[in-house]
């Protein structure tokens, strides 16, 4: 029966026994005459248990369904209504009482019968085709089959390759395959090679034979996934699927996926410079306006002072409201689980606060419950962070009044972690009932004046939402417009009943009076600004300072001079900052690699930190510092300290 086959032993009854498919045949009183034997296997039924009526009263998931089934066969088979030609999906009942997703290609046969041929594509994988199967069957399958002698040789091929490849079945037979379906004669002695090193020997083979190009008759290449098993006189059958389509969604997702990864690159990049840029300049901004302020002037004077320093301190708040919102965005910020004095966190984030609240003339209370731990672990940095956004809100839209902050624990069952609850209740503008569920909206305002009255970006609730469930808590608002908000923030903690600490009371005090430090200090900058103004700050504390405008004055300085410490600028011409301290650690000599250096960067990014602690700085501070920030860093790694 197989026109293109040289080997009687193959007949469609050998082949229906290889491959793994259900085969019903119909009668036109809707009888089943015939169940392929691969039925059994599949769905648990015997034969006999499917023969005439028990095919519709067992695999259906009910009768009414059973029927509507079992009518369209027969009015097919009449002519009623047109045979469906497409492949469909229909769930069978199995034997055991689960389900499995047949896959099912219809067609008319002969002696007004109805054939269904079915594919188990519940786990969508095609195992070695050892089920019978007869010509009609063959005709509906879309895969490629192939029968191959162990030499290689093809002694079958199936009509479907027409559809896929565009040749005729019997003109691939013998070696034509080999030589037909290559790219040339080498890539066909290797592929076939390695199969048949697969079938009869199961060695190691280093080409995918799994997945291959296989030419078509007008010479373009499709991807054919190929499935093979050993079959019976020592021949083997190939089944090929067309995964043209796939690869090449694979192929666009990747080159999408490339893209999006140059984008991420080119947007980090631009942040990394934008920082740089508006953080330099803003630096020399505040930093001078606090040394301004450290001198003999007016009253007046001093009031224009702090208000040009308060705005640049907004225009820092605003950036770092962008730049944090990337990194949120990214997945780029680390979480710590640290221990430390909570309510100590909690009265210093209130107690900056209070300046602002004074500013404005409101009250700001603090009530903390006598219950709440002294020492928690969390994220000390992520909680002020959050805290500091929904105070500063809070005061920002209450002009009369009061802002409250209440503190307390809530325990949960020993099973659970216990909660620590925050409530920031202010008697402010409030938020319209019908805005109140966008307030946590990247860029989103109450209300479409309230930038423009109150300032800021609208980011900071976004930022204080992303926070809170990277702590795996949770905030909610209430709100009446006109009379005031309510925000109730809930975090899980570890309490520490052992009172360790991580920090001392004495270590986060600022520092009030600086003394004299003594140092010889390399400052490596590029920006005169930036320059003028560090070099004025540390010759206030008595240090004697050199400095250079790149990375490679910075190296030939430290031959000549051995330095206390080297603040390290990280974006330089000529020589980069992280180029240069790799030199310095480890090229000129045993006395300089053990100056300590201090990267300076305007880009708060965790792969900037990581990168100034790889190339061998100490530590690193971000620009615009503060003084006592920059005086705590000096002390810290100074030997004279």
């Amino acid at each position: 029966m197989f026109s293109n086959s040289n080997n009687n032993s193959f007949t469609p009854s050998v082949i229906l026994n290889e491959m793994n498919l259900i085969a019903v045949v119909t009668d036109s009183e809707g009888q089943l005459i015939y169940v392929s034997p691969a039925t059994e296997k599949l769905l648990g039924f015997s034969e006999n248990e499917l023969i005439n009526k028990g095919w519709w009263q067992k695999t259906y998931p009910n009768k009414d369904a059973s029927k509507i089934f079992k009518d369209k066969v027969k009015a097919t088979i009449k002519g009623e209504i047109p045979l469906n030609q497409n492949p469909y999906d229909r769930q069978i009942v199995c034997k055991d009482g689960t389900m499995k997703w047949i896959e099912w290609r219809d067609t008319l046969g002969e002696g007004k019968t109805y054939i269904s041929v079915g594919v188990d594509i519940t786990e969508w994988k095609k195992e070695e085709a050892q089920n019978k199967q007869n010509e009609v069957i063959l005709k509906n399958i879309k895969s490629i089959i192939l029968v191959s002698k162990n030499n290689g040789d093809i002694i079958y091929v199936s009509p479907s390759v027409k559809n896929i490849l565009g040749y005729s079945h019997n003109i691939l037979t013998g070696k034509n395959w080999w030589e037909i379906t290559y790219k040339n004669e080498y890539e066909a002695e290797q592929a076939k090679e390695a199969i048949l090193k697969k079938i009869y020997t199961d060695e190691k083979v280093y080409i995918n034979i799994g997945r291959q190009k296989i030419k078509t008759k007008n010479g373009t290449y499709k991807w054919i996934e190929w499935q093979r098993s050993k079959s019976i006189d020592n021949t083997f059958i190939s089944i090929g699927t067309d995964v043209t389509s796939k690869i090449i969604s694979e192929i666009e997702l990747h080159k999408a996926k490339e893209e999006a990864e140059k984008s991420l690159k080119a947007k980090n990049e631009f942040l990394a410079n934008m920082s740089h840029e508006i953080r330099t300049p803003l630096n020399g901004i505040i930093g001078f306006t606090d040394l301004l302020l450290e001198t003999k002037i007016t009253d007046e004077q001093r009031e224009y002072l702090e208000t040009m320093l308060h705005s640049g301190e907004i225009l820092l708040a605003i950036i770092n409201d962008v730049l944090d919102l990337s990194k949120l965005e990214s997945g780029k910020l680390d979480i710590e689980n640290i221990s430390f004095d909570l309510p100590q966190q909690i009265n210093k984030v209130v107690k900056l606060m209070d300046v602002k609240a004074k500013h404005k003339n409101i009250d700001l209370n603090l009530n903390i419950d006598k219950n709440i731990p002294q020492f928690i672990e969390s994220d000390p940095t992520k909680i002020g962070q959050i805290l500091i956004n929904l105070i500063g809100n809070a005061i920002k839209f209450t002009n009369k009044g009061s802002v409250t902050v209440n503190v307390y624990l809530k325990e949960i069952s020993s099973s659970e972690k216990d909660k620590i609850y925050f409530e920031i209740i202010d008697t402010g503008i409030g938020i319209v009932s019908n805005k109140i569920n966008t307030v946590f909206g990247a860029f989103n305002q109450a209300k479409s004046d309230t930038s423009r009255i109150y300032g800021g970006t609208g980011l900071g609730l976004t930022i204080v939402k992303k926070l809170v469930n990277l702590l795996k808590g949770e905030i909610k608002v209430s709100s009446i417009f006109g009379s005031g908000s309510k925000f109730t923030l809930s975090l899980p903690i570890n309490s520490k009943q052992n009172k360790e600490k991580s920090v001392s009371t004495a270590a986060i005090k600022e520092i009030t009076a600086f003394q004299p430090l003594n140092l010889d200090i390399l400052l490596v900058e590029d920006n005169k600004t930036n320059q003028l103004l560090a070099k004025t700050r540390l010759e206030k504390w008595k240090c004697n300072v050199d400095i250079a405008k790149n990375g490679l004055e910075g190296v030939k300085k430290t031959q000549v001079k051995l330095y206390d410490i080297i603040l390290m600028d990280v974006q330089m011409p000529v020589m980069d900052g992280y180029e240069a301290t790799k030199i310095i650690k480890n090229d000129i000599s045993e006395d300089v690699s053990k100056i300590p250096v201090l990267g300076m960067s305007a880009y708060t990014s965790t792969t900037e930190t990581k990168k100034m602690i790889n190339s061998g700085m100490e530590d690193y501070i971000f620009k615009p510092f503060k003084p006592t920030e920059l005086y705590q860093k000096l002390i810290k790694y100074s030997k004279k300290h």
